[in-house]
């Protein structure tokens, strides 16, 4: 019965912990999108070499 409980608590762990690495993956790569858009309309070297 003990060890039953053990191995149900750390498959809940790993799961937990799966599906928090899950969700960061795709919030990073979701978050990315504006500043590759951005990159595209202006390339990089366009504003390294701009004065102000």
């Amino acid at each position: 019965m003990t060890q039953s409980m053990i191995s149900f608590v750390v498959g809940i762990v790993v799961l937990l912990c799966v599906a928090i690495l899950a969700a960061a993956r795709y919030r990073r790569e979701h978050k990315d999108e504006p500043v590759t858009r951005w990159l595209d309309v202006h390339p990089i070297r366009d504003w390294l070499h701009h004065k102000h």
